[in-house]
């Protein structure tokens, strides 16, 4: 007859141990009056393609009463500050004092040909002539759209290769009276023209360019921290901020092509961006170029966020653009809720953490959604760990 083992306390104290090891472990997943969730920790590879802003740290200079404006640097080229960028002509100029300069001009080479130069071959004016007439006929070919290319640069061509010209034939003049004259003609003309010029010179380094928008004094990199996201939203409408002046001209512009921002407005339940993030950035229409943009600044309007992202790659083309759709790419990593665990209060967005002293409210920034699961920050750094539970609705 085999004899019956009994049992024993330690067998009931083994058996309380498993107990409560194997409640700890299901106890976020029961419901004691409210259910739970725990926390992990996750990555989430963010993509998404949001209507933008470019906002650029640049320098304009204006001008009072302008009537003309003779562009002395390349556009789109890189220039040092003091050097000369542009001659403006205020009101008192006109176009018909450059035409009747043009015109003491034309007759001095007509005299020169027909008169002191009539029997005489001069290879060299010969030279300058055929230069000249290249020129002119490549600005009609641009103008007539019979070939392509920059007219600005094919203009300033066109005006050098007959400044040279012009200047060769003052050097190699022969005495005639009426010759000076013509000469005393041209220089009366010109200061009559210069009279009425101002030299405009760089204030500063960076790339050149004549061409504005008219937001340049708003979206400034000094005036972003006063930007909204109304603001933002009336540009991507293509709306005016503030009514241009009538008397000002925008002369030029120098760009910090190294450090530009682009801001963007969006829901702050999809995406909550951090500051100091990391993403890749790439502008439709210009997929080719990819920029690494940081996340300045966040502003939280309304259901809405404002977020600025800084540039420190060369602008490029982008000098010229001002609004565009803009794609961002990152991988971000955050602990990982139920999105039913996400709870108001007072206006700031949180979870209920569950603790053994019961429920703690702990703030926390949302930094993307799917619906189902968010990712998130919480404010004070170490509020929540992986693991520990949370409630849900």
């Amino acid at each position: 007859m085999r004899r019956k083992k009994r049992v024993t306390g330690r067998f009931y104290i083994f058996l309380l141990i498993l107990l409560v090891i194997a409640f700890l472990i299901v106890r976020p997943y029961l419901n004691f009056g409210s259910k739970s969730a725990v926390i992990m920790a996750a990555q989430s590879e963010f993509t998404q393609n949001m209507n933008c802003v470019i906002i650029r740290d640049e320098a304009v200079s204006t001008s009072e009463s302008t009537a003309h404006i003779e562009y002395a640097a390349t556009e789109g080229t890189l220039v040092n500050a003091g050097e000369t960028v542009a001659y403006v002509y205020s009101a008192g100029y006109s176009e018909s004092l450059l035409q009747k300069l043009e015109e003491t001009r034309a007759k001095i080479q007509d005299y020169h040909k027909t008169e002191i130069l009539n029997n005489i071959k001069d290879d060299t004016l010969a030279r300058y002539d055929t230069i000249v007439d290249m020129m002119a006929l490549e600005f009609k070919n641009l103008v007539n759209h019979d070939s392509q290319g920059s007219l600005l640069t094919a203009a300033r061509q066109l005006e050098t290769a007959m400044v040279n010209r012009q200047e060769y034939l003052r050097q190699n003049k022969r005495e005639d009276v009426k010759l000076s004259k013509l000469y005393d003609e041209e220089t009366t003309r010109l200061n009559n023209i210069q009279s009425w010029r101002k030299v405009e010179n760089a204030s500063q380094s960076g790339v050149i360019s004549f061409y504005t928008d008219g937001y340049e004094s708003v979206l400034s990199a000094e005036n972003i921290a006063s930007l909204s996201a109304a603001d933002i939203n009336t540009v991507l409408a293509g709306e005016r901020l503030t009514t241009p002046s009538a008397k000002e001209t925008a002369v030029y512009r120098i760009v910090n092509q190294d450090c530009w921002y682009v801001a963007l407005v969006t829901d702050a339940k999809t995406w909550n961006p951090v500051v100091g993030q990391p993403y890749t950035l790439q502008m439709e229409g210009f997929e080719d170029l990819s920029f690494t943009a940081f996340v300045t600044s966040v502003q939280k309007e309304s259901g809405s966020i404002l977020a600025v992202f800084q540039i420190n790659d060369p602008i490029g083309p982008l000098i010229y653009q001002r609004t565009g759709r803009a794609k961002l790419t990152a991988t971000i990593s955050g602990l990982s809720v139920s999105s039913k665990a996400l709870s108001e209060e007072n206006g700031q967005i949180g979870v209920w953490l569950i603790d053994v002293g019961g429920e703690t409210f702990i703030p926390v920034e949302v930094l993307s959604s799917d619906g189902s699961n968010a990712l998130i920050q919480p404010l004070v750094d170490g509020a929540l760990g992986i693991g520990q539970a949370v409630r849900i609705k």
